[in-house]
């Protein structure tokens, strides 16, 4: 039976004459090699992104949509260019753009630069960490520091809670098999210390990576990816979809064109899925699952139930406090990590 969130997803889904998100590859490089991500097999030139050609992008969503969600992210970690990030995003802030979004792994996230981060114009920081416990943090984010991500991110909450204004700080958790049994006490952690948890599930870059949602073929709504989503490359070029992640099936390059004119071109590629003409698809969109994935969990302060009901939604077990119905932590054979000497309070 279909998920009915993606129901409801698919009533939102219709023909536009611009992307509703903007998802921009500032750099190309990592220091990371996360167990849920496609970059450490990408095969593309890596680089960064040339301030002129964001000038040139910014202009155009100023000047035809000012409300599209600009994010900084894709194949790469924005932070290991922390000035030339802080720029465009008060670039972007001078020209009107009304929504600039980052999503970092955090590990560079150091307190140099949080604070001209904060105050760059941006409207959401989302950090992905997606472990609670050190040995489960180091087994999908490989190549990261628990510890570090833990402190700079805590840092990065204080320095907010100083401001009148500023971002909304969300911390990321990808459910997969490795750490769903510490999203309780990851979600309680971050509540805690004034942090948006935003939970989701793993996507399959396009068919390249294994994930658990699952959905029947006859059940298959039309991508909201690729009817709401561009994404543009360091050097310019623009694939077809997110699950193009080394940019083949389809290539403009937004250097030369304007966004409002690559997006007509992709017109009937976004109407074959409208009109449920699946099998028409190229390939890479019959291997694809990322349809399934669905919109993300974002919970706040005293939003637990709707953790609760996520994992009774997934039959994962539940473990309760005794006399309570209150969301308890799941049962975790790993000790708590440094800095984290018990559980945090119910």
């Amino acid at each position: 039976m279909l998920d009915p969130q993606l129901k409801r997803i698919a009533r939102t889904l219709g023909p536009s004459d611009f992307p509703r998100k903007l998802a921009l590859e500032l750099c190309a490089d990592c220091n990371l090699a996360c167990s849920m991500c496609h970059h450490p097999e990408m095969r593309r030139p890596k680089g960064v992104m040339p301030f002129p050609l964001w000038k040139k992008l910014a202009d155009e969503v100023a000047r035809v949509d000012p409300d599209t969600e600009i994010w900084f992210s894709f194949c790469g970690e924005p932070l290991m260019e922390p000035d030339l990030l802080v720029a465009y995003l008060r670039y972007g802030a001078s020209v009107g753009l009304r929504s600039l979004n980052v999503n970092s792994n955090g590990q560079l996230l150091v307190p140099e630069v949080a604070g001209p981060l904060l105050e760059s114009g941006v409207g959401t920081v989302v950090i992905g960490i997606d472990g609670f416990s050190a040995p489960v943090y180091a087994s999908v984010r490989v190549n990261g520091d628990r510890d570090t991500v833990y402190r700079n991110v805590e840092h990065l909450l204080e320095q907010r809670r100083e401001l009148a204004t500023g971002p909304e700080i969300q911390v990321q958790f990808i459910e997969m098999d490795e750490n769903e049994h510490e999203m309780g006490a990851f979600a309680r952690y971050w509540l805690e210390r004034g942090a948006t948890v935003k939970v989701r599930n793993k996507l399959s870059w396009g068919g390249r990576l294994d994930t658990p949602a699952h959905q029947e073929k006859e059940e298959r709504i039309p991508c909201p990816w690729a009817l709401t989503m561009m994404h543009v490359f360091w050097d310019g070029r623009v694939p077809r979809c997110s699950g193009d992640v080394e940019g083949e099936d389809f290539q403009a390059n937004a250097w030369h064109s304007n966004l409002t004119d690559i997006w007509a071109h992709l017109a009937p590629y976004r109407q074959l899925h409208l009109d449920r003409r699946f099998d028409e698809l190229p390939d890479r969109c019959q291997q694809c699952r990322d349809w399934m994935s669905g919109a993300a969990e974002r919970v706040r302060e005293g939003q637990l139930d709707r953790l609760e009901r996520r994992l009774r939604k997934r039959s994962l077990p539940m473990v309760y406090a005794p006399g309570t119905t209150a969301l308890a932590k799941p049962f975790n054979p790993l000790p708590f990590p440094e800095g984290a000497s018990s559980p945090p309070a119910l």
